[in-house]
C-alpha cells in the first residue's frame, strides 16, 4: 500500500512573487549568478611568461577578475599549455573552449583586419591608430559573426629582421628562410627573394636551433627577449607594426551585467594603451641592451628603405585585390588618412 502525503498548500501568486523577489537579493541568489558566469579560461599564444605582452595580458586577466567582484574566476594559460594552435585561438573562443584570449594570428578569421599590419603602410603608433579607425569596425563585425566580442587591441613596436648569422643589408636577406607572423610579411619577403616560414611563437626556439629558419621578423619587445641567445645580428629595417586583439566569447561576456561589461571594456582599453606604450619604451631600451651584450645591430640604409617601400606597395595592392572590394576601399581610406 503506497504512502499518502498531505496535499501541497496552495500559495497565492502574490506571496510567490514576493518570495521570488526576496530570494533574488539573497546571498544564495548572488552566489548562483556568480557561479553561472564563473570559471573562464584565458589563453595567450606566448609561451614565455617573461615576454612583455604575456605579462601585460596576465595583468588584464587579473584586473578583470578583480573588477568583476566575484562574478568571474579566470585561469591564465601560456601558449603551449593547452592544445590550441595560435591560428585556432578565434575558433576556440567561438566554441567556448576558452573564453578570453590574446589573438595575433587572426588573418584567417578576419582577413581585412590584416590591413593595419601591412608592410610599410604605417610609420608610427599614431599612424596605426589612425588606420585602426578603419579596421576596428570591420574586425568587430567579423569577430561578431563568429560569436566573439573585441574588448581592445594593443600595438607592438616595428618588426625588424633578426638572424642566427651576421646580416647587414637587405641584399643579404635574399635566399634566407625567415619566420613570419603574417601572410603579408611572407608576400613581402618573397618579393625581396627570401623564403617565409610560418611557425608559432612557442615553436620559434626549436626552429632556430634546428635551422628550420635562419631568422625571424619581430619586434625587440616581442619574442626576441626569449630568443636572443639564439641570434647574432639584427638588420633594423622596420617592416610593419603588429596589432593584437583581446577577445572574449560573446555569449559568456553578454551574460555579465551591462554596467560590468562597460567597466571591463574600459579596463581592457586602458590596459591595452598602457601595454602599447610600455612595448614602445622597451623596444629602444632592449635594442641598446642587445648591442651592449654583443649582438650586431645595423641601421637600415635609406636606399634599402626606398627599395623595400616600393615592394611593400606592390604587396599591399595585391593583398587588397585578392580580398575583394571592401579591402580595396579600406586600403584607399587608410592611405587617405595617412596622406599617402
Amino acid at each position: 500500500m503506497s504512502k499518502r502525503y498531505p496535499p501541497e498548500p496552495i500559495v497565492p501568486n502574490r506571496i510567490r512573487r514576493a518570495t521570488v523577489l526576496a530570494l533574488a537579493g539573497s546571498p544564495l541568489a548572488v552566489a548562483t549568478r556568480a557561479h553561472a558566469a564563473d570559471n573562464w579560461q584565458a589563453y595567450t599564444f606566448w609561451g614565455s611568461p617573461t615576454v612583455a605582452a604575456a605579462r601585460g595580458f596576465r595583468k588584464i586577466v587579473t584586473d578583470m577578475e578583480e573588477m568583476s567582484g566575484g562574478e568571474l574566476k579566470i585561469k591564465f594559460n601560456l601558449g603551449g599549455t593547452l592544445s590550441i594552435n595560435a591560428a585556432n585561438i578565434a575558433s576556440s573562443i567561438s566554441d567556448d573552449v576558452i573564453q578570453l584570449a590574446d589573438d595575433s594570428f587572426y588573418a584567417g578569421a578576419i582577413p581585412v583586419a590584416a590591413l593595419a599590419t601591412l608592410p610599410f603602410l604605417t610609420n608610427s603608433v599614431d599612424e596605426v591608430n589612425k588606420v585602426m579607425t578603419v579596421v576596428r569596425p570591420i574586425a568587430e563585425r567579423d569577430y561578431g559573426k563568429r560569436g566573439i566580442v573585441v574588448l581592445g587591441y594593443y600595438i607592438y613596436p616595428p618588426q625588424v629582421f633578426w638572424f642566427r648569422g651576421n646580416i647587414t643589408s637587405l641584399e643579404q636577406v635574399k635566399g634566407r628562410k625567415l619566420r613570419v607572423s603574417t601572410a603579408e610579411q611572407g608576400d613581402f619577403l618573397k618579393r625581396i627573394g627570401a623564403t617565409p616560414v610560418q611557425v608559432t611563437s612557442a615553436e620559434v626556439p626549436a626552429a632556430l636551433e634546428r635551422g628550420i629558419v635562419d631568422g625571424v621578423l619581430t619586434a625587440s619587445a616581442g619574442g626576441i627577449l626569449a630568443w636572443k641567445d639564439l641570434l647574432k645580428s639584427s638588420y633594423q629595417l622596420g617592416v610593419n607594426y603588429h596589432v593584437s586583439y583581446i577577445i572574449a566569447n560573446a555569449e559568456r561576456f553578454q551574460k555579465l551585467p551591462a554596467d560590468m561589461q562597460a567597466k571591463l571594456r574600459a579596463l581592457v582599453n586602458r590596459n591595452c594603451n598602457e601595454l602599447s606604450a610600455e612595448l614602445q619604451r622597451d623596444d629602444g631600451e632592449l635594442r641598446q641592451k642587445f648591442a651592449a651584450d654583443g649582438m650586431t645591430m645595423t641601421a637600415a640604409t635609406d636606399k634599402d628603405r626606398a627599395a623595400a617601400a616600393v615592394l611593400a606597395k606592390e604587396t599591399a595592392d595585391a593583398w587588397a585585390k585578392s580580398r575583394g572590394q571592401e579591402a580595396v576601399d579600406s586600403l584607399a581610406k587608410a592611405r587617405a588618412l595617412l596622406g599617402r
